[in-house]
């Protein structure tokens, strides 16, 4: 419920409180948000610094410097329970506190589903790099940007080898199950070099696999959120492929 007599200008006053602090954010991605929240921490930015001449970002960051959340100006704001709340959709929000939120659950190594874990890394990588993610399948097309303005998924049910792929323009991340409990991760990114497109294969230098617990799904996304951001030092090349020449 939002608080009584909070005004537009004390709403712009808690984002200028916010900025540089470290914040805790929880997001929701589900039908009418009636689902669990993710809950990850960062350092909030009012106007993060861009490239000349672009336009300025509100954004918080992961510890490596990452989109967690990114701010539009299409989203709607507002102070809600002590909590500034975006609102990017019915079916999309997330609420920001300057401490963490009261009953956060601790992390442990109790297995989840391969379902459950797919749905919080859509959520968190949605929320960090918002409509420039795709991704194939949706683990929950309903609360989706494309079931808003009701279009339908583009794949009904998940993929044949029930991998799950994410990509932000040139880089796409896959996972895919592997073993019981763990998923593993393959990154494909692809450049020009010498005036051709190369595509490369990365994993990641800490491994490529992952147990299906709330600390490795919490490794899993930054490794994702960092691939997507062009941040390959931490990755390591496996092979490269040249697209046939036609000529």
């Amino acid at each position: 419920m939002l608080e009584r007599n909070v005004t537009v200008d004390e709403t712009f006053e808690r984002l200028a409180a916010l900025d540089g602090a470290r914040v805790w954010v929880s997001i929701v991605r589900a039908v009418d948000q009636n689902g669990p929240a993710i809950f990850r921490s960062g350092e909030f930015h009012l106007f993060e610094p861009v490239a000349e001449g672009a336009q300025a970002l509100t954004r918080i960051t992961d510890a490596d410097g990452l989109p967690l959340v990114t701010f539009l100006g299409t989203d709607t704001l507002s102070v809600v329970d002590g909590a500034l709340r975006a609102e990017m959709r019915s079916s999309f929000r997330v609420d920001v506190l300057d401490r963490p939120f009261p009953g956060t659950p601790l992390a442990n190594d109790a297995l989840v589903s391969y379902e459950h874990a797919t749905r919080e890394l859509v959520a968190e990588l949605e929320a960090g790099f918002r409509s420039a993610l795709l991704m194939r399948p949706d683990p929950d097309p309903d609360a989706s940007l494309r079931a808003r303005y009701r279009i339908p998924p583009i794949e009904e049910g998940p993929l044949s080898d029930w991998s799950m792929r994410f990509a932000v323009g040139h880089q796409s991340a896959t996972i895919r199950p592997h073993d019981d409990g763990i998923v593993r991760l393959s990154c494909i990114g692809s450049s020009l070099r010498d005036g051709l497109q190369v595509t490369d294969l990365f994993e990641p230098a800490g491994g490529a696999d992952y147990a299906l617990t709330s600390p490795d799904i919490m490794r899993l996304a930054n490794d994702i959120r960092a691939f997507l951001a062009g941040r390959r030092e931490r990755f390591v090349p496996l092979s490269s492929r040249r697209p046939p020449n036609f000529g």
